[in-house]
């Protein structure tokens, strides 16, 4: 009879994952390389069967668990080949294993079980005749992964799933009102971010967050505005809302924009590039000199390069169209050499495993990060941000840059890429200032010295922050949202002024 337990596995995510098991079958274990340590694969959250193939002599089924230690547990579970003895099938090792999971020790020192992979669908399954906002949710889900890039429609989901299931799911469509959208956002404000497969934390008291983390929180509760925004509209149009009331309330909150300054100097990308493995290096590389994605840099071929000029064909990425990236001459030479070897149809870059760059490098690239010393919020796609910011700071127009990077407009390039650095303004306004007073234009050796000392107070590994306004203020200088009166009230409790 099958465990509990091994039917979560079983329902795990997009696949089954005691059937995704790469190593199941005799033929699939031999192909194995001997090596020290057992060859995993996860069925659960915190749960692994494996195969420890060490030599000619010893091939075991083995399962392991992971304690709140944070340490992992281990137990042979039979031979995985006929050996020295003879082997247990996978469907025999699959009973021990989840036998093994229940046994009460193991089970009490063991992190709660849980389901691994992304998710696929809404949290919760609505029923009933009443049009709920949780229907409303899923009939727009269901369309959004037709019409939608993954990417865009993976994130609506976890949206979803994190703020709105918990909070207004089960409210009747034609009922919703701004007193709804009230308690949004309070758990909005009380609920950390998550990140990744983590699990929830605790919730927090709004009072003692800090103007970024506000700022942060605004920013979430704009973009389930503008998700409620789509549902809505779409069960409008598909006939399941008759009034326009319960959409009228779907205001955002007003919120300044911080740009991003997370990006590097020449020398911080030599010292990256240093710190980056043959593989990595290569990708970053490409990334420095074109301004490309990830995923674009991953489906790049040999036959793109300077197949329509001095550049790069990058091909359809993210519902976007393809565009053509000029190179200058350094990042041509790079391109050509990577050509060097390979045929037409060939990948222009793969992985240490010979696999298209896909997701695979976000932990090699957060390796290289904190070899390199640099700030470890830097991820890849501040690549991206140096590449554009570096462009802008040396006199390129926005729309060059908007072109470059794939942009329908330059309204993203003003708002995200269009700053410079603090220390580049400093130098501009040096540079651009013409004399005005032969008097205050003092270049005596005194006034240098005094001069000199002023910059010699500064940090210099503090560049990225330097000449930043201090405010304890989200709002715009000029706030166009006119979000509800309820709303309102929640943001307004908060210290300082939001």
């Amino acid at each position: 009879m099958m465990s509990a337990l091994e039917k979560m596995a079983r329902a795990s995510g997009e696949t089954d994952s005691v059937a995704d098991c790469r190593f199941q079958t005799p033929s699939q274990i031999s192909n194995l390389e001997h090596r020290e340590y057992p060859y995993w694969h996860v069925l659960l959250k915190g749960r692994h069967i494996g195969v420890h193939r060490q030599d000619d002599r010893i091939c075991n089924w083995v399962a392991r668990t992971l304690r709140t230690d944070g340490k992992y547990r281990q137990r042979c579970l039979g031979p995985a080949l006929d050996l020295s003895k003879p082997s247990i099938t996978y469907t025999v090792a699959i009973s021990r294993a989840f036998e093994w999971f229940e046994t009460g020790v193991v089970k009490a020192l063991s992190v709660t079980p849980d389901y691994i992979g992304r998710a696929t669908s809404l949290s919760i399954c609505p029923i009933g005749d009443t049009y709920t906002v949780g229907h409303a949710m899923a009939d727009y889900l269901a369309w959004s992964e037709l019409a939608r890039s993954p990417g865009g429609h993976y994130n609506n989901l976890t949206l979803m799933n994190y703020h709105l299931v918990p909070t207004i799911s089960a409210i009747p469509i034609e009922e919703f009102s701004a007193k709804d959208l009230q308690g949004l956002a309070r758990s909005v404000l009380e609920r950390p971010p998550k990140r990744g497969f983590e699990s929830p934390r605790v919730r927090v008291d709004p009072n003692t967050l800090s103007t970024d983390e506000i700022r942060r929180r605004k920013r979430t509760f704009n973009s389930l505005i503008t998700i409620l925004r789509m549902v809505f509209r779409y069960a409008w149009e598909s006939d399941h809302l008759m009034s326009e009331r319960s959409w009228k309330c779907l205001n955002r909150v007003s919120v300044n924009h911080q740009p991003r300054t997370i990006f590097l100097t020449r020398r911080e990308c030599a010292t990256l590039i240093d710190a980056c493995g043959s593989s990595l290096r290569q990708i970053v590389l490409a990334a420095l000199y074109s301004g490309c994605r990830v995923g674009e840099l991953g489906d790049l071929r040999v036959e793109d390069v300077a197949r329509d000029g001095f550049g790069i064909s990058v091909k359809p990425f993210k519902r976007g169209p393809a565009r053509f990236v000029f190179l200058p001459a350094e990042g041509m030479t790079f391109f050509l050499n990577a050509c060097d070897g390979k045929g037409p149809k060939d990948r222009l870059f793969l992985s240490t495993r010979n696999k298209p760059w896909r997701r695979q490098h976000t932990l090699q690239f957060r390796t290289a990060v904190a070899k390199a010393k640099l700030p470890k919020e830097f991820v890849f796609h501040g690549l991206r941000h140096t590449y554009a910011s570096d462009l802008v700071a040396r006199g390129a127009s926005l729309d060059t840059v908007a072109k470059q990077l794939g942009h329908a407009n330059i309204l993203t390039v003003m708002t995200t890429y269009g700053h410079l650095a603090e220390t580049v303004r400093e130098k501009q306004v040096q540079r651009c200032f013409s004399p005005l007073s032969s008097e205050n234009n003092d270049c005596s050796e005194r006034n240098l010295k005094r001069l000199r000392a002023i910059r010699d107070r500064e940090d210099p590994q503090n560049w990225r922050v330097k000449g930043q306004p201090q405010t304890a203020s989200t709002l715009p200088r000029s706030p166009l949202a006119r979000p509800s009166k309820e709303v309102l009230e929640i943001f307004s409790e908060l210290p300082g002024d939001h």
